[in-house]
């Protein structure tokens, strides 16, 4: 088991349950050295209940991490961090959130704010759009982890030259940048579906990962917890390598710790 999980949410995105304490107390109880808090980033005139944070709780969530960084920095260390989405129209707000955030992972759920996500059994134009979105968030130096990558095989019903493209366009950049990809562990949640011949989970998706053993890249485990309790899950990481990832060479990080960006300290 991964000793950090940097891939948590907080009951502001409006999806997931419990107090921001909780999800502390909980990683500590199962033996987690650090831990990040990483909630669906807010932006203005982009209010969109149930799935990220208001403007008006951004001060709130930096203020409540920062206080839990000192009530429990004897027991773990925490980051201050946030998912965000690669929007154009976006992208002072997220160069923003770059500076002021101790690390940022990439979440893209759909290429724009109001527009449907990559989530229906999509055209593979829609796939290399997916691609373009990372490609872009990669070149403008926002992430440090980039979440769910295989997050197009959601509804995918066949992997396809395009597929098999856009994840070779998103490791490439992966590794060129520096930037770290998540096998998230939260995709297990929705079960086995059956999708064209297959009868699968949604993500991680194999194909995906077989190219990713092609390239330099760090990987890491992603809880993309929205409860508490997630952080007791053991069987997640059980059922991803021994259905999923079995036999592949990817290279794993031991450890990671991002840099405390708190200019209170």
């Amino acid at each position: 088991m991964q000793n950090f999980n940097y891939h948590s949410h907080t009951e502001r995105c409006g999806h997931a349950v419990g107090s921001d304490e909780a999800y502390v107390k909980e990683a500590i109880k199962n033996g987690y050295r650090y831990m990040g808090f990483s909630d669906h980033a807010p932006y203005r005139n982009g209010d969109a209940p149930g799935e990220r944070m208001r403007v008006e709780e951004l001060a709130d969530y930096v203020s409540s991490v920062r206080k839990l960084q000192h009530t429990y920095q004897d027991q773990i260390e925490i980051r201050l961090g946030m998912e965000i989405e690669y929007f154009e129209e976006q992208l002072d707000e997220l160069m923003q959130y770059k500076e002021e955030m101790d690390y940022l992972i990439l979440g893209q759920h759909g290429p724009a704010l109001y527009a449907p996500e990559f989530y229906d059994n999509h055209s593979d134009a829609d796939v290399l759009h997916y691609a373009s979105l990372i490609e872009k968030a990669c070149e403008k130096g926002l992430p440090d982890i980039i979440a769910h990558p295989d997050l197009f095989m959601f509804g995918k019903e066949v992997w396809t030259e395009a597929c098999c493209e856009a994840a070779h366009r998103i490791c490439a950049n992966a590794q060129k940048h520096g930037i770290i990809l998540e096998v998230n562990l939260n995709g297990l949640r929705y079960g086995k579906r059956k999708l064209g011949e297959e009868f699968r989970y949604t993500y991680p998706y194999r194909s995906f990962w077989e190219i990713a053993c092609t390239y330099d890249v760090d990987i890491v485990y992603g809880l993309d917890a929205h409860a508490p309790q997630k952080y007791a899950d053991q069987d997640c990481f059980a059922v991803v390598n021994q259905e999923i990832l079995y036999d592949l060479p990817l290279i794993f990080r031991n450890e990671l710790r991002f840099e405390d960006r708190n200019r209170g300290n």
